[in-house]
């Protein structure tokens, strides 16, 4: 039993892990004409074999319009120069994919930066760094954008698709490491920590507070119409009528029980003479 060669095991990857062209617009037409020819560059294919192999991987729109002129497309350069003039989409309309081209959000950054790049030698083989630069920058995620601009700015190399995309990928693994970092669950807090907060907070003594003291209450102002320095006139005691001192303070009031009548069965805010 003969063993493969290494170039017979290229060339069967090769033709497994191609994927068929077929003309639709979201497939690129140079990105399948280049994968057909980097194939060639390392498994020594002859033109005839990669015709064959560009043949055998078109599918839909592109294998019917190979089909209806396949007699003047029998050579590789002829089939290859044909495909890119046949699919290639209009300047107008790779200029809109270029300028509306947004990274999406489940999108890598690498799968972005090469689709920009591409498009943008679709539209102008010669275009300018600075403007390449711009659509990269303009596309990228939004919650990247802000950063790497700022980045950019600070950098004294003039910028390159090259130093975007190494500080683009710098601030995407920044974000990554922030966003696993769990945040504090809420049973690692201290259970009592906003009650004691708001204990200290409610019950702090204001540095203008004074406590109450013990001392006896003062008595009971006299009546307004007192004359000047004469005695002060409480109203009547409840126990002897009189008006020069308060009911607490009569001398004959009872130790206990009721101070106008005695009874003390009942206090004085009971008895039937207060209310006499």
């Amino acid at each position: 039993m003969s063993v493969p060669s290494p170039f017979a095991s290229l060339q069967q990857t090769a033709m497994k892990e191609l994927s068929k062209f077929t003309g639709e617009p979201d497939q690129k037409v140079t990105q399948f004409v280049d994968a057909i020819e980097h194939i060639g560059s390392f498994t020594e294919w002859t033109e005839p074999a990669l015709h064959t192999l560009a043949t055998i991987k078109l599918g839909g729109l592109a294998f019917n319009w190979y089909n209806n002129n396949k007699d003047t497309l029998r050579t590789w350069p002829f089939l290859k120069a044909n495909l890119l003039e046949r699919f290639q989409p209009s300047i107008s309309v790779t200029k809109t994919r270029l300028k509306t081209r947004r990274q999406q959000t489940d999108e890598s950054l690498s799968a972005f930066y090469d689709d920009i790049i591409e498009l943008c030698k679709q539209v102008d083989k010669d275009m300018p760094i600075y403007m390449i630069v711009d659509y990269l920058q303009d596309g990228v995620r939004d919650d990247l954008k802000v950063h790497i601009k700022r980045r950019m700015a600070t950098m004294p190399d003039a910028p390159s698709p090259a130093l975007f995309l190494k500080i683009a990928r710098a601030e995407d693994e920044l974000q990554k490491d922030v966003s696993s970092v769990a945040p504090p669950s809420l049973f690692s807090q201290p259970y009592f920590g906003h009650v004691a907060v708001a204990t200290n907070t409610s019950t702090a003594v204001p540095h203008h507070y004074h406590a109450p003291t013990t001392s006896t209450p003062a008595p009971r102002a006299p009546f307004r119409n007192t004359p000047p320095n004469s005695a002060p006139r409480y109203r009547p005691c409840l126990i002897c009528n009189k008006t020069n001192h308060r009911t607490i303070d009569c001398s004959g009031k009872q130790p206990s029980g009721c101070f106008k009548c005695g009874d003390p069965t009942h206090v004085i805010r009971a008895c039937p003479q207060v209310f006499q």
